[in-house]
């Protein structure tokens, strides 16, 4: 005899409907706890995707200087921006995601509690690991857009650790890097930047005495570029390079990551009527931060 319990709730397995009718019919089970054919179909179709582990992922590449467990996560970040993982949907299991990447189970679970860490995922005994967040910042340096700005409009929250602000002469080296003439008086900053405590990227600047129109403190809660616009020194041109660097032991301990990890670096100048005030001296996280753009018009004769 089938005996109905409330807090099962109500039944609708499909396999069960030959066992629970005649039940029904007997009056063991109240129909009230039997869920319609059309009731079976929505639970159907509104359980989570189970994603297969060729949908979105391949093996880690084993010759590449990049830690195994960061390929992992380099490559959860990218299934996110494609939007080939989404919102929802049930990721392979852990078994399946070690033979996939050809990894061993403890760097697996070391790249998952990362990406667990920054709300991508979440983990659950017997319900298996589900997709929930947002994608690695995306920032297109042709655009006016801060770095604050995006981690603040992808509902994160920014913040800033000024770890250096102090008065400097431009020696040979500094020159050099900077283009500022050797003896110039400059302001010296480095910055943490982070999204939710998470670490997107470590910022130097230089910049020239009468470009100063912000304190430290004020540094910690926006961008300094956002204070060069409101106070007189917006820019009018922008000149930027990317280069590849690996990270120090300094610039490794700002962004969590192991030393020797490629990262990509920008070095922006800022104008102001012909004049040369700032330059930021960039570095970003290599999974944490992306750099993206379109180009528009191009002329397929040209191949």
């Amino acid at each position: 005899m089938i005996t109905p319990r409330r807090s099962l709730g109500r039944i609708c397995g499909a396999a069960l409907v030959p066992r629970v009718r005649p039940a029904v019919r007997r009056r063991e089970i109240p129909a009230s706890h039997v869920a319609t054919s059309e009731e079976r179909e929505s639970a159907v179709s509104d359980a989570p995707r189970r994603v297969s582990f060729g949908e979105a992922f391949v093996a880690v590449d084993v010759t590449s200087r990049a830690p195994l467990y960061a390929q992992v996560i380099a490559q959860m970040e990218e299934a996110l921006r494609r939007r080939v993982l989404q919102s929802g949907d049930l990721l392979p299991t852990e078994r399946q995601l070690c033979e996939g990447f050809g990894v061993a189970r403890s760097t697996l679970r070391r790249a998952m509690g990362d990406i667990e860490a920054r709300g991508l995922i979440s983990r659950t005994q017997g319900s298996g690991t589900r997709v929930e967040g947002a994608a690695a910042i995306q920032h297109h340096p042709e655009t006016s857009h801060t770095l604050f700005e995006l981690i603040a409009a992808s509902k994160r929250e920014p913040s800033t650790d000024v770890r250096e602000f102090s008065w400097t002469h431009a020696d040979a080296d500094v020159s050099s890097v900077t283009g500022f003439p050797i003896g110039a008086r400059l302001l010296h900053i480095v910055r943490d930047r982070y999204a939710s405590g998470v670490p997107i990227a470590s910022f130097e600047n230089y910049v020239r005495p009468d470009a100063v129109v912000f304190d430290e403190e004020t540094l910690t809660r926006g961008s300094i570029e956002a204070e060069f616009a409101g106070n007189g020194w917006a820019a009018d041109r922008i000149e930027y390079k990317l280069t590849a660097v690996v990270l120090d032991d300094v610039l490794a301990g700002s962004l969590q990551m192991p030393v020797g990890t490629p990262a990509l670096r920008e070095h922006r100048r800022s104008y102001r009527g012909g004049v040369y005030y700032n330059i930021g001296i960039n570095t970003y996280h290599p999974i944490n931060h992306s750099i993206t753009g379109v180009v528009d018009g191009m002329d397929p004769a040209r191949g």
